[in-house]
């Protein structure tokens, strides 16, 4: 799983949110190389204030549900630690901004004056709501570094839509097809679990199965599962061999065997119990969002394998990773979100602005190595 990327920035113009924080500084040596690419140089300065970057974004966010040693744990069960997940997607997003960069012009993309003025006052505004000890440790004392950061999403924005326009994709009525129901999930607690038991008490399986009898036998599905004390959820799938579908296959094909109207017997599925009632065969409203998905979906598809062919060019490969300079980014020094001050009848109140472009406050560095 990739990690979190700086949508932020697409926009041309778009303003990086500020950050401070406490640290030793920034020893990365701005002008040293990051990687090639054919004949193409791509700095660490660049490199590591995209990694910063994404850094400031996880810590201020994330930080306060995994915790401390977030950045040394297998976060997304992938056999390597968040740090290398951040720094791999760096690696991999340069590399495709930079392919974006060098094809700019075949596909008729500038950026005009305007833009880079735009692009100019930004990172103005980014350098001056931070501290130098913030500027430097995420490697913006060289503004060029933040410019460039800013003026690759805005090529990447550009590009990706000028792509996608020589796309040609077709998505048929029957491709898109969308069935709806009506469900209800009889499930049991979990306080057992937690009491370090396994399995469900069979006495408590045989009461809800009764539940999900009931309400499977009953004239009016919707008075029923209200009369249960539960909520009818809605759904839509293609067939029950959708393999994008969160639903059990078992419970798609219950689905498979109604007609419109009809309601299911129970389902019975190791996690509880379902019932459900086809509400239509062919939903025209699912069916038209299912079919715009599946043409964005393939669009994208058409981008990724434009740029996939760009990889193996000659001009643009191999491309190369510096390991001795790229080891020297490392994840020490905290981020967080702020707290604003707001006056109050009764004094100053402090109120969390996390998700908002705000400064970001320094915590204590964590005990490591020398902060890069």
């Amino acid at each position: 799983m990739k990690s979190k990327r700086v949508t932020a920035l697409l926009l041309t113009g778009a303003t990086l949110a500020g950050m401070t924080l406490g640290g030793c500084g920034n020893k990365i040596q701005d002008d040293a190389v990051f990687a090639t690419m054919g004949d193409t140089t791509i700095t660490m300065g660049v490199a590591n204030l995209f990694a910063k970057y994404e850094q400031a974004i996880y810590d201020s966010y994330y930080m306060s549900y995994f915790g401390e040693d977030m950045w040394n744990s297998d976060l997304y069960g992938n056999g390597s630690t968040l740090s290398d997940d951040v720094k791999g997607n760096v690696e991999e997003e340069l590399q495709k901004m930079y392919l974006l960069k060098a094809h700019m012009e075949e596909y008729g993309i500038t950026i005009g004056d305007e833009e880079e003025a735009a692009i100019e006052k930004a990172a103005d505004d980014f350098i001056a709501a931070n501290t130098k000890e913030a500027i430097a440790q995420i490697g913006a004392e060289n503004k060029e570094n933040v410019k460039e950061m800013l003026r690759l999403y805005t090529i990447q924005k550009k590009m990706h839509d000028r792509i996608i326009e020589d796309a040609e994709v077709e998505v048929t009525d029957e491709e898109a097809a969308q069935r709806s129901f009506s469900y209800v999930s009889v499930a049991p607690d979990h306080t057992h679990e937690e009491e370090g038991e396994e399995g469900h008490p069979e006495e408590e399986m045989a009461a809800l199965k009764a539940v999900a009898d009931t309400i499977a036998a009953a004239e009016d599905f919707d008075k029923a599962v209200t009369d249960a004390g539960y909520t009818v959820s809605t759904a839509s799938y293609g067939s029950a061999a959708d393999e994008s579908s969160a639903f059990d296959a078992a419970v798609l094909e219950a689905a498979d065997a109604l007609k419109e109207g009809e309601v299911s017997g129970v389902v019975e599925l190791e996690s509880g119990y379902y019932v459900l009632r086809l509400d239509s065969e062919h939903d025209e409203e699912a069916t038209q969002a299912k079919k715009e998905q599946l043409i964005s979906q393939k669009q994208e598809d058409f981008y990724n394998d434009i740029i996939d062919g760009w990889k193996e060019e000659e001009a643009y490969s191999p491309y190369e990773i510096n390991e001795d300079e790229w080891k020297k980014v490392v994840f020490v020094d905290r981020f967080k979100a702020p707290e604003q001050e707001t006056e109050t009848e009764s004094g100053t109140e402090q109120i969390d602005a996390a998700g908002t472009e705000a400064a970001i406050e320094p915590t204590e560095s964590v005990e490591s190595t020398e902060a890069q």
